[in-house]
C-alpha cells in the first residue's frame, strides 16, 4: 500500500508540474520547483537519507570513474558538436536554440552560471530521482529511463517549425537517456549533474560564438 501511495504521489506531482509548465508558461519556474519541494519534504517525513535522493558525496570519485566514458561524452562532446553540426547543416535549428539564450536580455556569465547550476540540480532531482527512480521498481530501468527522458524532452518544448521542434525534442530526449543511464548505473546525482552542467556550459560557449 505504501509503495502504491508513493507511485501515485509521483504521478500526481509530475502531472501537476508538467501541465503547469505547458499551460502556464509564465509560471514555469514556479512549477519546476514543485518536485524539488516534494522530494525535500517527503525526505523529512519519511526519514530518507540524502543518499536515497542520489546525493552520494562519499562515492563521487568512484562513481565518476565508473561512468567516465558517458561523463566525457556528455560533459565535453555532445553539446558543442551538436551546435557545430547545426551551424553547418541545420541553421534553422541553430536559430531556434539561440532564441533561448539569455545573453540578449543582459544576463552575464556571472549570474548565468550560478542560476544554471542550481536549476540543473532541480532538473536532475525531478527526472532522475523522482520520475526515473520511483518508476524503476514498477516498470524496470529501461522503461523508466525512457519515460523520464520523453517527459524531459516535452518539458523543454518551444514554439517553432515542426521539424525544428521535433529535432530539438529528439536531441534532448537522447541526452536525457544518456544522463539516465549514468544515474541508473551508480545512483549518484552529483555525477549526472556535473556532466549536465559542463555539457550546457560547453554548448553555451559554442552557441555564443557562432
Amino acid at each position: 500500500m505504501k509503495t502504491k501511495r508513493i507511485l501515485l504521489e509521483t504521478i500526481l506531482v509530475t502531472a501537476i508540474t508538467l501541465l503547469g509548465m505547458w499551460f502556464v508558461p509564465a509560471a514555469k519556474t514556479l512549477f519546476a520547483l514543485i518536485p524539488v519541494a516534494y522530494l525535500l519534504i517527503e525526505r523529512r517525513l519519511r526519514k530518507r537519507t540524502w543518499s536515497d535522493l542520489g546525493f552520494n558525496f562519499r562515492t563521487f570519485w568512484a562513481d565518476l570513474r565508473a561512468n567516465w566514458l558517458l561523463f566525457a561524452l556528455m560533459g565535453f562532446l555532445i553539446q558543442p558538436l551538436t551546435v557545430l553540426w547545426a551551424k553547418a547543416y541545420f541553421p534553422e535549428f541553430l536559430a531556434h536554440v539561440q532564441a533561448r539564450l539569455p545573453f540578449e536580455s543582459g544576463i552575464g556569465w556571472g549570474v548565468l552560471l550560478p542560476l544554471l547550476a542550481v536549476s540543473l540540480i532541480g532538473e536532475e532531482m525531478t527526472y532522475r530521482t523522482l520520475i526515473q527512480g520511483r518508476l524503476t521498481p514498477f516498470i524496470g530501468i529501461p522503461a523508466a529511463v525512457g519515460v523520464a527522458s520523453l517527459l524531459f524532452g516535452l518539458a523543454h518544448i518551444a514554439p517553432g517549425a515542426g521539424i525544428v521542434v521535433l529535432t530539438d525534442i529528439g536531441l534532448i530526449v537522447i541526452d536525457s537517456i544518456l544522463y539516465g543511464a549514468m544515474f541508473a548505473r551508480r545512483n549518484n546525482l552529483w555525477v549526472v549533474w556535473l556532466a549536465h552542467l559542463l555539457g550546457d556550459i560547453g554548448g553555451l560557449l559554442v552557441l555564443a560564438s557562432v
